[in-house]
């Protein structure tokens, strides 16, 4: 932790973040991206930042969970110790579940939205004085999802990001009277925690079905040729610094995005839906 005193001045010159989700792959390529680079990090996540390769005083990990009002404001304090400014709040938290949404229950529809959506707004919220202070501005991970008509039994997750669209594009409009850049991140497939469970999580989604099991095991071969499009998350993590970084950053980054759901998304509902029928029959 970094616990050295330092003048004034050189503390106005440092830069600090607060990123959420980083210990999943995404988070740690751009907490490991901003420490090289100077910045102090506070890596906020339900398991601790283990980066092994990086000058311990420049990572400061806090347990946080962002689905948790309590821990959220249990991390402000814990920031609110080291700086009283903030350059950038960005957030990675997030989780995937698949199935239907005539099987599933609603606790599991509570839970993306507590994680993927209302985490990012509370967090936001609670770090929001020090995003002022440091004239920062705050990074929203979304998805390419979050603009593409839901593919079935991937709702939960479309619909979550979707909500991260929305609440962004507001919060952008709003901050912008106060001069604060809200900045929306598209990423489509990259390797990491989520990506690498996901075979997973569809795996665990056709035995607790007992209407779709067929067409699941369709989408998990599906899931698995997309599998092959993943990028390395540092590209993501080189998108996110330079958003950062520039003096007048882009609304939307738009991050390796597939052609092919993008173009099946533009067409026709009934044209959708006849693709997927005949796909996951």
């Amino acid at each position: 932790m970094r616990l050295t005193k330092v003048g004034n001045e050189n503390l106005m010159n440092m830069k600090f973040a607060v990123v959420t989700g980083a210990s999943g792959g995404l988070g740690r390529s751009l907490v490991e991206m901003l420490a090289q680079n100077e910045w102090t990090v506070f890596a906020l996540d339900v398991i601790p930042n283990k980066s092994s390769n990086i000058i311990e005083e420049s990572i400061i990990p806090i347990v946080c969970d962002v689905a948790n009002s309590e821990s959220i404001q249990a991390a402000f304090q814990e920031v609110s110790k080291r700086t009283k400014k903030l350059d950038a709040v960005v957030n990675f938290a997030g989780i995937l579940e698949m199935g239907s949404v005539i099987e599933l229950p609603v606790d599991t529809m509570k839970k993306m939205l507590d994680i993927n959506f209302l985490g990012m707004y509370q967090v936001n919220q609670v770090f929001f004085q020090l995003i002022v202070e440091g004239k920062g501005r705050i990074v929203n991970v979304s998805s390419e999802t979050g603009v593409l008509s839901p593919a079935p039994f991937s709702a939960f997750y479309y619909l979550t990001k979707h909500a991260v669209e929305v609440y962004s594009n507001a919060l952008r409009r709003e901050l912008s009277f106060l001069d604060i850049p809200v900045i929306t991140i598209r990423p489509g497939a990259f390797k990491s925690n989520m990506h690498g469970k996901a075979t997973q999580i569809i795996e665990n989604a056709i035995h607790n079905s007992t209407l779709f099991k067929e067409n699941l095991k369709k989408g998990l071969k599906m899931a698995e040729q997309g599998a092959k499009n993943a990028k390395d998350a540092m590209i993501l993590a080189k998108v996110i610094y330079k958003a950062l970084n520039v003096k007048k950053p882009k609304i939307i980054y738009r991050v390796n995005t597939n052609i092919l759901l993008k173009t099946l998304s533009i067409l026709p509902e009934k044209n959708q839906d006849r693709i997927y029928k005949s796909v996951l029959k």
